[in-house]
């Protein structure tokens, strides 16, 4: 038994290392946008999508208002209700596996925080969701263009400039308007 014991060490030392970098969260500058798409152009003047875009750093460029390209995007389908603020949250797949779930609270107004999102990969580690509403976010590839309905993260706003060190605050300006109603 005791010639084993290196062996037995070498595992616990691993795992106890695996442990630790388990609980250090891996994507502290993450956002994922709950946006709506083709605005006006649905049924009854609604959307024509409604999509997580998903970001590993910041969703801005810091040239105004002006966005980066998601890293990954899903289609939420419609289920009979708006999926952002449905009773019992909307859960989608990425295209990487992630599995993200969402609870918002349709009733605050921007940009105050309106709900949680998890996901697979930090379950311990929630983002919280902004109301944050502003048109033009993501143009799709059919030329129809994405508003932000809400916008969550790790960092205490909706919008962080880039660069800034995480300091925020609403947006305007840059020819994008807020969406009162969607």
């Amino acid at each position: 038994m005791l010639g084993n014991r290196p062996s037995y060490m070498l595992l616990l030392a691993e795992l106890l290392s695996s442990l630790s970098i388990s609980l250090a969260q891996r994507t502290p500058h993450e956002n994922l946008v709950l946006a709506d798409c083709g605005i006006g152009l649905g049924a009854n003047g609604g959307s024509t999508s409604r999509e997580m875009m998903y970001y590993t750093g910041d969703v801005w460029t810091g040239n105004g208002l002006d966005t980066l390209k998601p890293n990954m995007m899903v289609n939420v389908p419609w289920s009979g209700s708006y999926p952002w603020g449905q009773a019992g949250g909307v859960t989608a797949t990425l295209p990487n596996g992630d599995v993200f779930t969402v609870s918002i609270d349709r009733n605050i107004k921007d940009p105050n925080p309106a709900g949680d999102a998890w996901h697979k990969y930090e379950l311990g580690k929630p983002l919280k969701c902004y109301s944050y509403h502003w048109d033009k976010v993501y143009q799709l590839d059919d030329g129809k263009w994405c508003s932000s309905a809400y916008v969550c993260n790790h960092r205490g706003t909706p919008y962080v400039k880039p660069n800034n060190g995480g300091g925020g605050g609403g947006g305007g300006g840059g020819g994008n308007t807020r969406c009162d109603e969607l």
